[in-house]
């Protein structure tokens, strides 16, 4: 019960803002139409429960099933065989992601790229799967972190240079899509078991995996961009029926985590064997993983993606101001009521022994949160391209690259993705592409969560380079602190001078010990000598 508690908690404090800010423009500016408003509400008490369920069958079972398969993978002599079912879970963890599922959605719906849903999800799984074999690939032969995110992004962007802006902007959403609830716990189970015993460099390859995966979505969807090199037709697809959308969300679901499972048992039969008892766990936590995750893309589908849009409609007609301070402190709020952004705070905190506070953390990820929405919102008020915030955020990331710490990097990489979560997909990002087709075009609200993605890594290699200055004028007053006190023997004594007087002090002690022992001596033979004479006199007398 207190498990239960807890996650409602946390899931809670996500949905809160959102209502708040809904209920607020309703009765005070927009008032949206009654049943909207009914589905809205609605939808989020099913996404509410939804998440529940589904946060607690992933403890039970997705999150195992990772630590289970990092575990065994670790025993394999061949590396092939490593690499191999690296990819295949990678696949499969991402397939299963719903913020990937909510994010296709909208881009298929849209008429963004002529290709099916179920394709394009595959499609950014293989590339996740792909990398995050390339990940391991570098934890085992202790291939430098930094170099090969330099290498990469030279890649992302040459290819990127032949690719219309609006599909870049897919692209670099899709990296942090699926760095979301199902992909990084099961990535960061699976990793950290592998990584045992791997004879790692340093501390900092217990980071970086899920940074170096998320790259992996953008580069396979710039080079499906330039095979498909189309937008479509940028026409919204009409909703669904009440029925179609039971059974729309029931495909999504099946098709996200029954291939995941299947892979699962079929790894357990050649490799694991399990209990009968482990097996029936397993099962029944992928159950309850199944039917959250029903309940969770449901209720967005059922209202929640709608509601995003109406409200981005609604600031679309409204002044530029009005439309930056609702975003901002919608993204505040998000940001700051985001459990995995708390738990990214402990984590660096830990890491820092205290340097850089949990609070410092959360606080500027929503300060992050908050420039990443406002630069949405201009980018499309303003028409302007995508590169410009891309290609400048992620210059300077890797200009900074080599003045922060090799795991602050890992961190900053991994958590690209901690502020874009669901939320930010099925809420934040339909709430700019309401906006934006009424300024030119829906396809232009795409790009939010690479703009919210990237801030995040800006935001965490800052705090990498204020720790080691931290670090390094704590050393420096350390060692000034070592040369006066060596200053001050030198100048009062030496090691020399030392030896001698303990030597002296030794000599001193054992001639003290020696004229007591002799003294001792002295007084005990007197007393020996009065014993005698008393015995003769007393003899003398006898004889008188």
């Amino acid at each position: 019960m207190k498990y239960f508690l807890l996650k409602l908690k946390d899931v809670g404090l996500t949905m809160l803002p959102i209502v708040l800010v809904v209920l607020v423009l309703h009765f005070g500016f927009a008032h949206f139409s009654t049943g909207l408003l009914v589905k809205f509400l609605l939808s989020i008490l099913i996404i509410t429960i939804g998440q529940i369920f589904f946060l607690t069958g992933i403890d039970g079972s997705i999150m195992k099933m990772g630590d289970l398969v990092g575990t065994s993978v670790n025993k394999f002599s061949k590396l092939i065989v490593i690499l191999f079912f690296a990819f295949i879970f990678g696949l499969f963890a991402t397939v299963a992601e719903p913020d990937l599922n909510i994010l296709s959605t909208q881009v298929v719906s849209l008429g963004i790229i002529n290709i099916n849903k179920f394709l394009m999800i595959f499609i950014i799984g293989a590339g996740v799967g792909a990398f995050v074999a390339f990940a391991l690939f570098r934890i085992i032969k202790n291939i430098n972190y930094k170099i090969v995110i330099v290498g990469v992004f030279a890649v992302i962007f040459t290819i990127a240079a032949f690719v219309p802006d609006s599909l870049i902007a897919v692209a670099f959403d899709s990296a942090g899509a699926t760095t979301g609830i199902v992909t990084s716990p099961f990535l960061l189970a699976l990793s950290s078991n592998i990584n045992k015993n791997k004879n790692s460099v340093d501390d900092s390859d217990n980071f970086g995996v899920i940074g170096i995966a998320s790259l992996g979505p953008v580069i396979a969807m710039l080079i499906l961009s330039l095979i498909c090199m189309g937008r479509g037709t940028t026409q919204e697809v009409i909703a669904s029926g009440s029925l179609n959308v039971f059974l729309d969300t029931l495909l999504d679901t099946t098709l996200a985590i029954i291939p995941l499972v299947f892979v699962f048992f079929i790894f357990d039969i050649l490799f694991l064997k399990l209990s009968k008892k482990k097996k029936l766990s397993l099962i029944i936590g992928s159950a309850v993983t199944f039917f959250g995750l029903y309940l969770f893309l449901f209720g967005i589908n059922y209202g929640l993606l709608e509601m995003g849009k109406e409200v981005g409609t609604f600031l679309a007609n409204n002044s530029l101001l009005m439309t930056i301070v609702v975003l901002v402190i919608v993204g505040f709020l998000i940001a700051f009521a985001e459990p995995s952004v708390r738990v990214l705070g402990a984590q660096v905190e830990d890491i820092t022994k205290g340097n850089i506070r949990r609070r410092l953390v959360t606080f500027a990820i929503a300060i992050a949160m908050m420039i990443a929405v406002s630069l949405s919102i201009l980018k499309i008020y303003f028409d302007f391209s995508i590169w410009y915030i891309i290609g400048i955020g992620y210059g300077l990331i890797l200009i900074l690259l080599p003045f922060s710490s090799t795991t602050f990097v890992g961190i900053a990489f991994d958590s690209g993705g901690v502020a874009s979560g669901p939320m930010s997909a099925a809420f934040v990002l339909p709430i700019m592409t309401g906006f934006a087709a009424s300024n030119g075009g829906a396809a232009e609200g795409f790009g939010l969560i690479a703009i919210v993605a990237l801030v995040p890594i800006l935001v965490l290699e800052v705090l990498g380079i204020v720790y080691k200055i931290k670090l390094s004028a704590a050393s420096q007053k350390a060692y000034k602190k070592a040369l006066r006190i060596s200053y001050g023997i030198d100048m009062y004594s030496n090691i020399d001078s030392l030896e001698e007087a303990y030597n002296r002090r030794k000599q001193l002690e054992t001639l003290k010990n020696e004229e007591v022992a002799e003294k001792e001596e002295r007084e005990l033979l007197e007393k020996q000598l009065e014993q005698i004479k008393k015995l003769r006199e007393e003899d003398n007398e006898i004889k008188g």
